[in-house]
């Protein structure tokens, strides 16, 4: 299983017009541009994605409509509440991931709990895995995601990925 980790894009602000709530904040334009940018430089690396999964929070699911739009025009992300920002339970989030159909499935989230995760399944020390808004991480793992059964592949930045468009 190849497992594809993305934080979400840029945001507005708590307290911005119509973002009262943490759960409401939209994307900026800019991080539209950064959610097109990373869906865009996975089609010229011909990279599939069978399934995304996003947190219910309003600016990962746009990241993950955004994302879809480019490699699945029509498709839907499904949601899943351990990806909320209060929610992580590693194992719960495998067993919930495991049940995807799909050997390449893209999870968008949030920090500092996508760092945890990832963490968690590299067998890696705490807060040494960091990712920015709109960046992704590609982990492989011979059978499911499992604590410590992850191997890191790439990681990059949505920074690095436009100046190397």
């Amino acid at each position: 299983m190849l497992l594809y980790l993305i934080r979400h894009a840029e945001a507005v602000e708590l307290g911005s017009p119509g973002a009262a709530r943490d759960f409401d904040r939209v994307l900026t334009a800019h991080g539209h541009a950064q959610t097109l940018a990373i869906a865009e430089a996975f089609v010229r690396l011909k990279i599939t994605i069978d399934a995304v999964i996003a947190s219910p929070l309003v600016r990962a699911h746009q990241t993950a409509v955004g994302l879809l739009n480019v490699w699945q025009p029509g498709a839907r992300p499904v949601t899943c509440d351990a990806l909320s920002p209060e929610y992580l339970k590693p194992g719960k989030l495998s067993e919930f991931l495991v049940e995807v159909p799909g050997d390449a499935v893209a999870a968008v989230g949030h920090m500092p709990n996508l760092g945890a995760y990832a963490e968690w399944l590299l067998g890696a020390t705490d807060g040494s895995i960091q990712l920015a808004k709109g960046a992704a991480a590609c982990i492989e793992f011979k059978g499911d995601p499992v604590k410590t059964g992850g191997k890191l592949h790439w990681l990059v930045t949505p920074e690095i990925v436009a100046r190397n468009g």
